[in-house]
């Protein structure tokens, strides 16, 4: 296990670059988001209204309210996998064929993020559970979006890996992401224990209402 996340940290630092572009761009355009919504473009904040109104309503998170409301570990592992499966793996490092579908999830997903917390409750409770769930995940979907970004830029530059075969590029690239994914797990359990647990004792973080 030792070797195994030494060889992680290993490729994590080869993709650093990668790492930071992405980390740079969720915090960027979560800046962004928030002065956007200070300075009261009509369009920003009509989606911020409307992403607002819509997140009561998430289908993935009725079961954090509902069936798994009373276990802390069911929520847990419920946040981990869906955050594992569909917030990294399905968004950031497959859609990496592509290359730059990565960079606009992140940008994405930055700015939407910026504009519903904008005017979010400013208590320490709250800014402890947020910031802290925020620097996990987001630093987990920078290392997997680095991993699926990887993935096509050695599929469009086989050289990338010192090859002028795609198809052994991609294969490098993909014991890679492979290598990436250890850390992406465990920081992902980290936010999942974090987040949850910190609902689970204090309740859910008050966003903004939309009229707000």
């Amino acid at each position: 296990m030792n070797n195994l996340i030494k060889e992680s940290f290993e490729v994590l630092k080869r993709r650093r670059n990668l790492v930071v572009f992405f980390a740079a761009a969720h915090i960027v355009f979560l800046v962004f988001g928030q002065w956007a919504v200070s300075e009261k473009i009509p369009f920003v904040l009509d989606l911020r209204a409307q992403q607002l109104k819509e997140i009561q309503n998430l289908s993935y998170l009725k079961p954090l309210t509902g069936l798994l409301a009373e276990s802390l570990l069911a929520k847990i592992f419920y946040t981990f996998f869906f955050n594992l499966l569909l917030g990294a793996f399905f968004s950031t490092t497959l859609t990496g064929a592509v290359f730059f579908i990565p960079y606009i999830i992140a940008v994405f997903r930055g700015f939407i993020i910026g504009i519903l917390i904008f005017g979010m409750d400013s208590g320490v409770e709250t800014l402890v559970v947020f910031y802290g769930t925020f620097l996990l995940e987001f630093g987990a979907y920078s290392i997997s979006s680095a991993a699926g970004m990887d993935i096509g830029l050695s599929l469009l530059w086989p050289m990338r890996k010192k090859t002028g075969l795609r198809k052994e590029a991609v294969r490098i690239a993909a014991q890679d992401a492979l290598k990436l994914y250890v850390l992406v797990i465990i920081i992902l359990f980290l936010a999942a224990v974090w987040e949850m647990s910190w609902i689970h004792y204090l309740g859910p973080i008050k966003l903004p209402t939309p009229g707000q």
